[in-house]
């Protein structure tokens, strides 16, 4: 089986962690090299694709000498022997569009597999073996993407990173059957972009996860490998909620609702259903337990419901 694959990060703004995440993703790519036969090693590759949201804090331009660092430790021998590409968008399309530019030029680069990431995800020494032998496992009849176990940084599960499995799940199982996953460390296969198509970019953040796994598992099997650990550096522990989040953020959510109301009535009427309960459950609970701004909350509900109504972003194919 061909295992060359390309590790896909969006960053904006975030250097610092940027930073980790790539030194990670070395470590990891040059473990499961080391990890794999003489025979093997002919037909392993992995290399490092950074897509850049328009940052301002410096990522461009470290991005650049990072380029020219790893050529050199290549032609030296020196650690991480793959090559380094980054791509600078020209305004930021948040995480959904730098998925969708990032996995596009993958699949035109001809890659077998696209490993896909935020810039604060930073993947464990063993995390790419454990990909790769689960691929192996699967590879026929194939899959669509193959997902990793995230924790916080205190090495707990991270509750915003939780799959959607098809069947109850027993963490000791190697392979779980799941429906949804976020984009904290999947692996996906060639195929399923051919026949799922990209991310929609147009959701701009939030939702985009939920509906692009949604759409490659109708089409392919695909796994939670519990073995395959990553790290999620988030601040904190916590999953997004309307209700309870920081005034700050509030906005954020007029994404989540626009974005989840096109994913329910794209998938029926089931699913408009359950979109509806919760969205007047969220509208009470901020009623009767949010602490401030309870206004605001409401509103950017609504705001978002609204924008759904009219929103029909168009599935993208490779």
């Amino acid at each position: 089986m061909k295992k060359q694959v390309l590790a896909l990060v969006v960053t904006y703004n975030r250097i610092e962690l940027l930073k980790r995440c790539v030194a990670a993703l070395e470590r990891s790519v040059s473990f499961a090299e080391r990890s794999v036969s003489d025979v093997e090693r002919e037909a392993f590759s992995c290399d490092i694709l950074v897509v850049d949201n328009a940052s301002t804090d410096g990522t461009q331009q470290w991005l650049k000498k990072q380029e020219e660092s790893v050529q050199t430790k290549a032609e030296d021998g020196d650690g991480f022997r793959g090559r380094f590409y980054a791509e600078y968008l020209p305004e930021n399309r948040g995480g959904a569009g730098g998925f969708s530019y990032g996995m596009k030029k993958a699949y035109e680069m001809g890659y077998d597999f696209v490993w896909i990431m935020d810039d604060d995800t930073l993947v464990h020494k063993d995390t790419l073996k454990e990909l790769l032998k689960a691929a192996g496992d699967v590879q026929d009849p194939g899959f669509g993407f193959l997902s990793s176990t995230v924790l916080w940084i205190d090495g707990t599960p991270c509750k915003m990173n939780r799959q959607t499995y098809v069947k109850k799940a027993s963490p000791a199982e190697p392979l779980l059957p799941v429906k949804n996953a976020t984009f904290v460390s999947l692996l996906f296969s060639r195929e399923a972009m051919e026949k799922a198509g990209l991310p929609i970019s147009e959701y701009f953040i939030w939702g985009d996860d939920k509906e692009y796994t949604g759409r490659v598992s109708d089409v392919l099997p695909c796994y939670h490998v519990t073995s395959a650990a990553v790290t999620h550096a988030m601040k904190e522990n916590a999953g997004s909620n309307i209700v309870t989040d920081s005034a700050g953020r509030i906005d954020r959510y007029f994404y989540a609702y626009r974005n989840d109301w096109a994913t329910a009535r794209s998938r029926g009427v089931l699913e408009m259903l359950i979109y509806v309960l919760a969205f007047v459950l969220n509208g009470f609970r901020i009623i009767w337990k949010a602490r401030d701004f309870k206004k605001e909350r409401l509103r950017v509900m609504c705001r978002g419901f609204r924008a759904g109504v009219k929103f029909h972003p168009e599935i993208r194919r490779v």
